[in-house]
């Protein structure tokens, strides 16, 4: 059996390839799991392409929607055992006394802080009145260092930290742990296009990083958040986890649109 048979998980943001990693992970090890994305397309994709996962399509940044998809879960398998919060979206990298375009900086709020708040609040009666439950917001590395150009990263990710952390304090005596798991650059597509593209420069970042490779989003990433939900993390909550291969040591970035 697996760490997390027969339990029902959430995971939203099913556009990303990472996402979609960490959902393959838990289907694995035998979770149901609902894979949700704005994009109804998108959503359904992920889901034929991983076994034991259904899709659903919402936008998250409506509270109203995301209770919506939270009642309609519980009812169709009778619990929510976990909540991944994998929502990304387009960022704008440009340097902070050059930005013009603050409904960029709006919607990307909109799309992952207050989609991860809204599930947030969706899931925890359903949890609550179960005894417990597990909640993971996905972030990358940039809240952990800082560098040019990755502004709205980096305060989307201290934002994530301050909510799981807030909630970790509040919720943790209804038995519902809410962790932050930080990912470090994952083996995609869209960054095998980039590592193509730049060359030589690339290469030499992964290099000088402590683990000179790129992450799985199965294996690596997956295998953190599946620590996370797992009962082996059963007294750990509000905590910033780094699945980064200790990228977050050498502040690399790795980032397709941080062009210059």
């Amino acid at each position: 059996m697996g760490l997390i048979e027969g339990q029902v998980a959430i995971v939203t943001g099913a556009a990303h390839e990472l996402t979609q990693g960490i959902a393959r992970r838990f289907a694995r090890e035998g979770a149901k799991v609902v894979l949700v994305d704005r994009d109804q397309d998108a959503a359904q994709a992920a889901a034929r392409a991983i076994p034991g996962t259904e899709a659903r399509c919402a936008n998250l940044s409506d509270p109203a929607a995301a209770r919506a998809l939270a009642d309609a879960v519980a009812q169709a398998h009778g619990r929510i055992d976990i909540l991944l919060n994998g929502a990304h979206t387009a960022l704008k990298w440009d340097r902070l006394a050059d930005r013009q375009a603050a409904p960029d900086f709006t919607a990307a709020f909109n799309d992952v802080l207050l989609g991860a708040l809204n599930m947030m609040q969706a899931v925890h009666p359903h949890m609550k009145a179960a005894g417990g439950g597990r909640i993971v917001n996905l972030g990358s590395i940039y809240g952990s260092t800082a560098n040019e150009g990755v502004t709205d990263a980096v305060t989307m990710d201290f934002a994530l930290t301050g909510l799981s952390r807030s909630a970790g304090v509040e919720w943790g005596r209804d038995g519902i742990l809410v962790n932050y798991l930080q990912a470090a650059m994952p083996d995609i597509a869209v960054f095998a296009d980039y590592r193509a593209r730049k060359g030589k420069s690339v290469e030499t970042l992964i290099a000088n990083t402590a683990m000179p490779r790129l992450a799985d989003p199965v294996e690596d990433v997956g295998g953190a958040a599946m620590f996370l939900v797992s009962d082996e993390a059963c007294f750990i909550l509000g905590h910033r986890v780094l699945a980064d291969g200790g990228q977050h040591l050498t502040a690399a970035i790795f980032e397709p649109g941080a062009e210059r």
